[in-house]
């Protein structure tokens, strides 16, 4: 946390930025010759999103490209989880006060994903119209998320009635099976004989949220029940001892556990104990979420030129840990160094870490581009812009 710093206005009108223990920390650094321009974080969120609205938008379908520019082998159009991504940055421009009417075409290309040949009905990871592919559980809740939170913004109904009709699919996903959890995909579901046949923490941490999220709306008891148990099963299977951190999933076969750790399933469950403490409040839970932020916060932040970043991949992942901090920030003032440490990374994002395009590289400290043709990477910058200026009362 920065102390409040009181900087001279010298030479060239060089404009350094005052900055103050929980305001913006921002980490760019404008050529004194330069006029000085002001930008706020919805003007970023916009501006992101219609980068990606010129150049992934296809007019002819009213899909999105899985890459810009189109790489050999992609397909048709991006995969589901691209376009989820989209979906929660579409949400927090909405939030903010946008009302383009453009704004609806990523949820409008939702709907070709939606598959009603197989039952339960469920989203496919990719376009109907083109084949029907694997159905993935993490995929179908991470969707129900952003039902959910487009409900909670627009009071669409149908966007919680359709977050409902998910449940149906998601229970199919659980069994006993390494002492139950959600599969990761339903097609590998019984064929145990293939590493794609795994009990996912990210399939099962969403699905959570999810599950939560829709009791706090309906008061159905059969949610939060269902909730609790794939919790539990997350804790006492999933969870490291040593750090609090979450593994990435058991291989059915043999029980044989992944230990590869991502932002993004620590990240949900951060969110998965605030929603349980604000739901019972039972302390318990929220000292929970703050063990479990400590250590992500020490053990997924590096070091660059002396500021500190979160992974230099991943960006759609980091971006799940930011909403963790977040919803921890309004139960515990303490998240706030989490939360102004991801602010510092975007906002040098903005000005160091773009390419030619202007689309964001994976590495937000500017140093590697990595998949910076991927759509869900770009998403996340939408999503993260637009978190930071609610946070900050950008709204309309």
């Amino acid at each position: 946390m920065k102390n409040i710093q009181k900087l001279s206005l010298l030479l060239i009108s060089i404009l350094l930025f005052s900055c103050q223990e929980n305001e913006d920390n921002g980490l760019t650094h404008p050529d004194p010759t330069d006029p000085v321009v002001t930008i706020s974080y919805k003007e970023k969120a916009k501006q992101t999103f219609d980068l990606i609205q010129q150049n992934y938008k296809i007019n002819s379908s009213g899909l999105y490209l899985e890459n810009f520019p189109k790489q050999v082998g992609d397909r048709q159009s991006s995969y589901l989880w691209s376009l989820d991504g989209l979906l929660a940055g579409v949400n927090q421009l909405k939030a903010i006060g946008y009302k383009d009417q453009v704004l609806n075409d990523s949820y409008t290309a939702l709907e070709k994903y939606y598959d009603s040949q197989r039952l339960p009905s469920a989203y496919a990871a990719f376009p109907v119209q083109y084949s029907l592919d694997d159905r993935f559980y993490d995929d179908n809740a991470i969707i129900a998320l952003e039902l959910i939170e487009d409900f909670e913004i627009t009071k669409n109904q149908a966007s919680l009635d359709r977050a409902i009709k998910q449940v149906d699919f998601t229970k199919t996903g659980e069994d006993n099976k390494a002492g139950g959890g959600i599969y990761w995909v339903e097609q590998y579901r019984n064929k145990p004989e293939s590493d794609l046949c795994n009990k996912a923490v990210c399939a099962t941490a969403f699905t959570t949220t999810y599950l939560l999220k829709l009791y706090q709306h309906t008061k159905n008891e059969e949610y939060l029940l269902f909730a609790k148990r794939l919790y539990k099963w997350l804790n006492d299977n999933t969870k490291d001892p040593v750090d609090n951190l979450f593994w990435n999933d058991i291989r059915v076969r043999d029980n044989f556990v992944n230990k590869t750790k991502w932002t993004y399933n620590s990240g949900a469950m951060i969110t998965n104990n605030i929603l349980l403490y604000e739901i019972s409040k039972d302390q318990t839970y929220l000292n929970e979420a703050k063990a479990i932020a400590s250590s992500t916060y020490r053990i997924f932040t590096r070091t660059v030129d002396g500021k500190l970043f979160f992974p230099d991949h991943d960006s759609w992942f980091n971006v799940c840990l930011f909403r963790g901090y977040l919803d921890l920030l309004k139960h515990d003032p303490n998240a706030q160094n989490y939360v102004n440490t991801f602010i510092n990374n975007a906002d040098y994002a903005w000005e160091k870490a773009r390419n030619s395009y202007g689309l964001f590289y994976e590495d937000w400290s500017g140093i590697k581009q990595g998949r910076d043709k991927w759509l869900l990477q770009q998403a996340a910058l939408v999503e993260i812009y637009g978190r930071i200026a609610i946070l900050k009362g950008e709204k309309e």
